[in-house]
């Protein structure tokens, strides 16, 4: 099912015409058919109305989420007025809706990794902090609980886990434990923080927006040239530089 369809059965089943639709949100009877035969797309504002008009979730109505519909609507923690993932503040009462990260949980991903030796010491340093703490909830990888078990976590217990990333670092981790991981890694690897209820499948997070105050947001340093390398891009730049010249 399309958006457009999605649109049409939402508005339906809210019992709400064409024309009603096109009332409640300012636009015209005939911008409304559009949506609904795919002709154009609504704008994120519409959307987001339209998803506190029909009681359904953004996730259900933008990308086809079936256990979406059945989930309760997020509601805004002040005035309880339906709410969506678009909105960033409370379009009843105005109350901001970032001030609920501090009380949530969070699943970070590993998005890219250019640095992997400050990414593979630095993340066992994180998960070395998160063990000796005695009242963390976090679900951290199988292949890292069993090393620790093992008494042998080290930074070579985690090498193997960062060889095809995308790879999920951390489940149900608290708000303060994500902000430590980006403490230690951002400036050397892509990080993305998502919601506990947006699940710890790849594919599905991959689906959802990541919380930009949860995730990464300066360009990750870059690894410098080895020494060969950088001789062989000079010797490279010289052979093409003769080239062209013999050329001319």
């Amino acid at each position: 099912m399309e958006l457009y369809e999605r649109i049409a059965l939402a508005r339906k089943q809210a019992g709400l015409s064409q024309e009603q639709l096109g009332e409640k949100l300012g636009v015209s009877r005939q911008a409304v058919s559009k949506w609904e035969s795919g002709q154009t797309n609504p704008d994120v504002a519409y959307l987001a109305e339209m998803c506190r008009l029909f009681g359904v979730s953004s996730d259900w109505l933008l990308l086809g989420e079936e256990s979406a519909l059945e989930r309760t609507p997020a509601r805004c923690p002040g005035c309880q007025a339906i709410v969506t993932g678009l909105d960033r503040f409370c379009p009843n009462c105005g109350r901001s809706l970032a001030e609920r990260l501090e009380d949530g949980t969070y699943t970070l991903v590993i998005n890219h990794i250019t640095d992997s030796k400050m990414v593979r010491d630095r993340l066992a340093q994180f998960y070395r902090e998160v063990l000796q703490d005695e009242t963390y909830s976090a679900v951290l990888p199988d292949a890292i609980l069993r090393d620790a078990e093992a008494g042998v976590l080290s930074s070579h217990s985690v090498e193997n886990m960062l060889l095809f990333p995308p790879v999920i670092l951390i489940t149900n981790a608290s708000y303060t434990t994500v902000q430590r991981a980006l403490k230690l890694l951002h400036h050397f690897a892509d990080l993305r923080s998502y919601p506990s209820d947006a699940g710890s499948d790849l594919e599905q997070l991959s689906k959802r927006s990541p919380v930009d105050d949860l995730s990464s947001r300066e360009e990750p340093r870059r690894e410098p040239l080895s020494f060969g390398a950088a001789v062989g891009a000079v010797i490279l730049g010289l052979i093409v530089t003769v080239l062209l010249l013999s050329f001319l």
